[in-house]
C-alpha cells in the first residue's frame, strides 16, 4: 500500500523537522503562561489538582502544528508562538514566568525527564480504559488525598483525550478525514491498528514534551508495537512497506524534538525467549534512512540473537549514524535480578536517555549525576606525600577512603536536594496515570505509587584515566623502582614542565588499558567493581538504588578542567578519558586487544550502563568482508559479557575538513557519548574529542 509519494512525505517532514529545529530560536514558549492562567484560576485546591488544571490549559490552548504530508501528527512547534497574547507585553510576560518559576517545578534529578510510558497498558486498554480504572480505584478508597490524586490523574486523561481529539479536528479541517477518524477513536478508545497504535504512543510523547520533560524513550517498540503488526499483516490492511513508512514518519517527528529519544529493540522477551522479530528490523531500516541523530536506537544482544539481526544493525551503524549501540542482555539482566527484580520484569529493560537502565512504566523517572574519581585518586596521593613509609597498598587504603567519604557526602548531597520536592508540593499526575501501580494505590509515582522505586545513577569518570594512573604508580614507583615517588609528585606539580623525562617515562613505560595487557586490565576490573558496589551501599531518601554508571557524555571535559595532571601522563586541565573507553589513542595493539581489555571488567553491577566507544575506519568494513569483520565484533560483545559497545565510522581525515568547513557538511551524523549529534554543531572541544579517538582498522 505504500506509494512514491509517502516514501517522500516522510523525507519532507524530516526536513521541514530541522528547519524547524535549527531555526526555532526567538519564538516565545507559552506554556508557563497557560499553566499561571489556570494555577490563578484554581487557586486554593490540592496542589494535585491546580497541578492538573495546568497541564489540561497547555493542551486545551496551545496551536495544533501539521507538517504537509505527515502520517503521524504530534507536534512542540504549538507550544510557542512568534507573538505574545493580545494585551500582554515582554514585561508582563517575564513576570507570568517568573510567578511560573516561583511555583517550583521537578528537574532531571528530582524524578522529572528521561522516562516512558506504560505503553503495553495504554494501548491495550485505551484512554478510556486507564481513566475507568482511575474511577473505580477512587471508589475504592476512602483517603481523602488519594482521592483527590485520582481525581487530578483524571483530569490530566480527560485532557489528553481533548487533545487528540483536537488534532482530529485539525486533520478535518484539512481534509484529512481518514487519519482524523483514526484520531477520533484512539481519543478515547484503545487502538485498532497499528497506525492507531504508533499514533497514540508519538501524542503521548509529544504530551511529555507539553510538560517540558526531556530526552524521553519510546521503549521496546518492537515488542508493545507487534501485536498490532501481526493483526494487520493477517487482516491485509498494512504491508512491510506500509508499516515501514509509518515508522519512518515518526523516525523524522523525532527530529523535531531535537533531543535523545531512546528506542530499544531485541533481546529476550519476559519468558526468555528471543524477542528479535520483524518490526526489530523494520526498525534499523527506518533509523539508517531517516539519519536523525536523535533516534538513539539501543539494540540489545544475547546468545541467541539471530545472526541476520547481527547483520542487520552492522548495516545500520555502517551509514555513520552511530545507531545502534549495542547491549548485553546477560550482563544486565543479571544485575538487575540480583537487586531483587523479578526476571520476568528484568528481562523486560529498556534505556531512557543515552543509556540508563529503566523499567518500562513501571518505576519513576531516572535521573543521574558525576563522580570524578580521578580527583580523589589525586587527593589520596597529596596525602600519602606526607607520610613517612609509602607502598602501593598503601595508596589503595587512601584511594579507597576517598571514593568513600566522597561517595556518602554525594549521596546525602542528592538525598537533601530531592527532599526538597516532597510529592505533595510537586505532584505528577499524568505520568503517575502511565505508570503501573500508581492507580491502584491512589498514589503518586513520587509518592510510592509505582511498582519499583527509582534509580539513580553515578557516573564514575575517567575510567582509563585512574586504571593507567594506578597502573603507572605501581610499577614504575612501587615494583621498579625507576621513578621516586616525591619526584613522581615534583613532576605533577610542575604538570610536567621541565619533568619531561618522567612525563615519558609515565607515557611510554607503563602499561595502558585497552591493549589487552592483564596488568592494567585487572586494575580496571577492580576499579569497576569496587565503585559499583560502593554505590550500591547508600539508599535514596523515600527508597530506591543509587547505581553505578560508566558514562560521561561529555562531561570528562569539564572534569578534566578540575584536576592537575596524572601519573598516567595526562596533562593538567586536559580532558579524562572517555566513559569506560581506553584513554584517547592508547589502544594501540588493534581492535580485538581492546575487546580484550573491555571485556575484562565485570559490569554486572553497573545498572545504569556503560559507554565503551570504538571508531573504524569505513574503507576497511565495506561489502561482505567488512560485515564478517563486524559480526566478529558483536560477537565478542555476547561471548565476552562486555555489557555495552557504540561506534563511530567517520574516519578522521573527513572529520577534520568537516570541522574547517562546517558549511559543506550541515547534516553530517557521528556517535559522541551517548548520543549521536550533527558534527558541525557541537563545540570545538567536543570534536576534538571524537577526532582524537583512535580509528581502528
Amino acid at each position: 500500500m505504500t506509494t512514491a509519494t509517502q516514501s517522500l512525505d516522510w523525507n519532507t517532514v524530516r526536513d521541514a523537522t530541522r528547519r524547524y529545529n535549527v531555526n526555532r530560536t526567538g519564538t516565545h514558549d507559552l506554556r508557563p503562561y497557560w499553566r499561571v492562567m489556570a494555577y490563578r484560576k484554581y487557586a486554593g485546591q490540592p496542589e494535585c489538582i491546580v497541578r492538573a488544571r495546568g497541564f489540561e490549559n497547555v493542551l486545551a490552548e496551545c496551536r495544533i502544528h501539521r507538517y504537509q504530508g505527515e502520517r503521524i501528527v504530534g507536534s512542540r512547534a504549538g507550544f510557542s508562538a512568534d507573538t505574545l497574547p493580545e494585551g500582554l507585553d515582554a514585561d508582563g510576560f517575564k513576570a507570568i514566568v517568573d510567578e511560573h518559576n516561583q511555583r517550583g517545578h521537578r528537574n532531571f534529578w528530582s524524578g522529572w525527564d528521561h522516562t516512558l510510558a506504560d505503553y503495553p497498558t495504554l494501548l491495550k486498554q485505551g484512554i478510556s480504559g486507564i481513566r475507568n480504572q482511575a474511577e473505580t480505584s477512587w471508589k475504592q478508597h476512602s483517603d481523602p488525598a488519594r482521592r483527590q490524586f485520582l481525581e487530578s490523574v483524571i483530569i490530566t486523561l480527560d485532557a489528553f483525550s481533548l487533545f487528540v481529539r483536537r488534532h482530529a479536528d485539525a486533520c478535518r479541517t484539512a481534509g484529512r478525514d481518514s487519519l482524523a477518524g483514526m484520531l477520533d477513536h484512539i481519543a478515547s478508545q484503545p487502538p485498532r491498528t497499528f497506525h492507531e497504535a504508533l499514533q497514540l504512543v508519538w501524542l503521548t510523547q509529544i504530551v511529555f514534551v507539553s510538560e517540558g520533560r526531556y530526552a524521553n524513550a519510546l521503549g521496546r517498540v518492537d515488542q508493545y508495537l507487534l501485536p498490532f503488526y501481526h493483526r494487520d499483516m493477517v487482516a491485509n490492511r498494512i504491508t512491510r512497506d506500509d508499516a515501514l513508512d509509518l515508522l519512518q514518519h515518526v523516525w523524522a517527528h523525532i527530529e523535531e524534538l531535537g533531543e535523545v529519544t531512546n528506542i530499544c529493540i531485541g533481546g529476550l522477551t519476559p519468558d526468555n525467549r528471543d524477542a528479535t522479530n520483524e518490526l526489530s528490523y523494520l526498525a534499523l531500516e527506518a533509523t539508517q534512512t531517516v539519519l536523525s541523530p536523535h533516534t538513539n536506537l539501543s539494540a540489545r544482544f544475547h546468545d541467541g540473537t539471530p545472526e541476520t539481526f547481527h547483520r542487520a544493525c552492522f548495516e545500520c551503524i555502517r551509514t555513520g549514524v552511530g545507531f545502534p549501540s549495542v547491549f548485553n542482555d546477560h550482563v544486565l539482566i543479571q544485575g538487575l535480578e540480583e537487586i531483587g527484580t523479578p526476571p520476568d520484569v528484568a528481562r523486560d529493560y529498556c534505556m531512557v536517555g543515552c543509556i540508563e537502565t529503566m523499567l518500562a512504566g513501571r518505576q519513576q523517572a531516572w535521573s543521574d549525576s558525576r563522580f570524578n574519581t580521578p580527583l580523589l585518586l589525586l587527593k589520596a596521593m597529596q596525602r600519602m606525600r606526607q607520610e613517612p613509609v609509602r607502598s602501593y597498598d598503601r595508596l589503595m587504603d587512601l584511594f579507597r577512603e576517598e571514593v568513600q567519604i566522597a561517595m556518602k557526602e554525594h549521596t546525602d548531597n542528592f538525598n537533601q536536594y530531592i527532599d526538597q520536592f516532597p510529592a505533595d508540593r510537586f505532584p505528577d499526575p499524568f505520568l503517575s496515570a502511565l505508570t503501573r501501580d500508581c492507580i491502584e494505590r491512589g498514589l503518586d509515582i513520587n509518592a510510592g505509587g509505582a511498582q519499583f522505586k527509582r534509580m539513580h545513577g553515578i557516573c564514575i569518570m575517567g575510567l582509563a584515566t585512574l586504571a593507567d594512573s594506578l597502573a603507572a604508580v605501581r610499577k614504575l614507583v612501587f615494583e621498579e623502582s625507576r621513578l621516586p615517588y616525591d619526584d613522581l609528585m615534583a613532576a605533577l606539580d610542575a604538570d610536567f614542565e621541565g619533568h619531561e623525562a618522567t612525563h615519558q617515562l609515565l607515557l611510554n613505560r607503563a602499561p595502558k588499558y585497552g591493549n589487552a595487557d592483564p596488568y592494567v586490565d585487572d586494575i580496571a576490573a577492580w576499579l569497576v567493581m569496587f565503585t559499583s558496589e560502593e554505590c550500591l551501599k547508600h539508599t535514596i531518601s523515600g527508597g530506591g538504588r543509587f547505581v553505578s554508571a560508566m558514562g560521561s557524555n561529555v562531561s570528562n571535559i569539564p572534569a578534566g578542567k578540575e584536576i592537575g595532571a596524572t601519573p598516567d601522563g595526562r596533562h593538567a586541565h586536559t580532558p579524562l578519558s572517555d566513559a569506560a573507553s581506553p584513554h584517547f589513542g592508547r589502544d594501540t595493539n588493534g581492535p580485538t586487544a581492546f575487546l580484550q581489555s573491555v571485556a575484562r571488567p565485570d559490569y554486572h553491577k553497573v545498572l545504569t550502563g556503560s559507554v565503551v566507544n570504538m571508531k573504524f575506519e569505513p574503507d576497511h568494513f565495506q561489502g561482505e568482508e567488512g560485515a564478517r569483520r563486524f559480526a566478529a565484533v558483536t560477537h565478542a560483545l555476547v561471548r565476552d559479557r562486555i555489557q555495552e559497545l557504540q561506534f563511530n565510522f567517520t574516519g578522521n581525515e573527513l572529520l577534520h575538513h568537516a570541522k574547517q568547513h562546517p558549511e559543506e557538511y550541515p547534516n553530517l551524523v557521528v556517535r559522541v557519548s551517548g548520543f549521536s549529534a550533527y558534527f558541525t554543531r557541537l563545540g570545538a572541544e567536543v570534536q576534538d574529542d571524537i577526532i582524537r579517538r583512535r580509528a581502528h582498522v
